[in-house]
């Protein structure tokens, strides 16, 4: 059997990392019902001529839905400081989706250049709730640095929604020019993102980036209100003390949350993203 990385997927084919060089294609045996993704670790059999066939998915350390991908070690949420201007309750949501999946992302705005005082608020409020928050322009190259420092020896995924740049950020890491650019659209003010499949891209032995789609549907109705709760990490303190074990923190009396809400140690943009959340499942599920 050898060992190897899904780097991509592709009409029912994956390709294969095995560290010798060459892709191997792949097609799965019918025993794996589980869904394969861009990051699992595989078991397969070679059979020769750059083919092979999947044996076994090995266990993931990380699992996220969308974008669909496993065993990253970090990922940067990329946005946009205008052009598209940023949407607080979509990032917010993003976080949830990171959070859920058990990793603590960093933010990182990009278009610095077009709006400095909207992506340092930006950085200001989210560096509050304990996330690390980079400022960069991919079109000036500035703040790049910061981000290369981070990716040795580290499996590290890139993910937005459309148009923030995140192809042209990854063109300058990996100082490649063949990555699809999407513009944004003039009459929606969105991105037509052209990243179709997550695709990891080696940078050395060890060291990898991904380059995702861009979110396209985000919804938490699979949860209930507690694991809501337990996706907002600096939140998460000021919980476990209300009066009522069942309180969800919006109109129960005695609650620690609402308190640190007042007196500003909660973000009161991240509560009020919490409520609007638990008000479209309790709406969706009547």
């Amino acid at each position: 059997m050898t060992i190897g990385r899904v780097i991509k997927n592709y009409n029912g084919y994956y390709y294969v990392d095995t560290g010798t060089g060459d892709l191997v294609e792949c097609r799965r045996r019918g025993k794996i019902k589980t869904k394969i993704l861009v990051g699992d670790e595989l078991e397969i059999t070679e059979l020769g001529n750059d083919k092979g066939v999947i044996e076994k998915l090995l266990p993931r350390h990380t699992y996220l839905r969308r974008p669909a991908i496993a065993n990253i070690d970090q990922m940067f949420i990329i946005m946009a400081a205008q052009s598209p201007d940023p949407n607080q309750f979509l990032i917010d949501k993003i976080l949830m989706t990171c959070e859920y999946g058990g990793i603590h992302p960093k933010l990182c705005f990009n278009k610095c250049d077009l709006d400095t005082s909207a992506a340092q608020q930006y950085r200001d409020l989210y560096t509050k709730c304990g996330y690390d928050v980079y400022l960069i322009s991919a079109k000036e190259g500035k703040g790049l640095d910061s981000i290369k420092a981070l990716l040795p020896h580290k499996m590290t995924a890139f993910a937005g929604p459309s148009g923030v740049g995140k192809s042209s950020l990854l063109s300058k890491i990996l100082n490649r020019d063949d990555l699809s650019i999407g513009a944004v659209s003039e009459k929606i003010k969105r991105g037509r993102h052209t990243t179709r499949h997550s695709e990891i891209m080696k940078i050395d032995e060890d060291t990898y980036v991904v380059d995702t789609p861009g979110f396209s549907s985000l919804d938490f109705e699979h949860l209930d209100a507690k694991e809501i709760f337990s996706l907002f990490p600096d939140m998460v303190p000021y919980g476990g003390h209300c009066r009522f074990s069942s309180c969800l923190h919006r109109s129960e009396p005695d609650c620690p949350v609402k308190e640190a809400v007042e007196n500003g140690a909660i973000q009161k943009e991240r509560y009020e993203t919490y409520c609007k959340i638990l008000a479209s499942i309790a709406e969706r599920k009547r």
